[in-house]
């Protein structure tokens, strides 16, 4: 045995799954982070406007510049590297790992489906909203359908929103059943 061999029981081998855990730990902190400085821009907006029109019109223009950038990009960052997190928890969920954290996959998956399928939901409130009151209406003048004077708008414009979450609900499905078919057909 030469020395520089080196004992197969001392290489660490760092699985997809745990690889894709820590990355999703990474990216909810920053999520967390840019929570934690936006929050008190907003929670205490009344004490910091009045400090800020105290400030000279430099210090002032700096300050709030500042204060803007982080009440506009505070949020937007925060949901969006939660977003990340979550999706990132969910692909480890699915991938080859050293140790099974059951009750965080089952959290995240739910969470994940939820995100998921919001949209296609969300698309069928108008229709069902209209379907109950025989009315819908579009932005814009003209493009009001009320279902006793106007049928064939009204059918057309229900019709539009259905297939609408019909095809959000196909995306996110399809992202979904590659998901399971990945789970019950593991790669060699």
């Amino acid at each position: 045995m030469h020395t520089s061999e080196v004992p197969v029981d001392s290489v660490a081998v760092v699985l997809r799954g745990d690889a894709l855990h820590r990355k999703a730990r990474r990216w909810s902190l920053v999520a967390f982070l840019a929570l934690a400085i936006t929050l008190p821009g907003i929670l205490f907006i009344k004490p910091l406007w009045a400090w800020l029109i105290t400030l000279g019109s430099g210090s002032f223009m700096l300050a709030a510049a500042g204060w803007g950038l982080i009440m506009a990009a505070g949020p937007v960052t925060a949901l969006v590297c939660a977003l990340v997190a979550l999706f990132l928890r969910v692909e480890a969920g699915f991938a080859p790992r050293s140790r099974h954290r059951r009750f965080g996959d089952v959290l995240a998956i739910s969470g994940g489906l939820l995100v998921s399928f919001t949209p296609a939901l969300a698309a069928l409130i108008p229709p069902v909203k209209a379907i109950l009151t025989g009315y819908i209406a579009f932005r814009g003048q003209g493009q009001q359908y009320p279902q006793v004077s106007d049928p064939y708008g009204f059918w057309q414009a229900v019709a539009y929103w259905f297939m609408g979450a019909a095809t959000l609900a196909l995306l996110a499905g399809l992202y979904w059943r590659t998901k399971w078919r990945s789970r019950n057909h593991p790669q060699a």
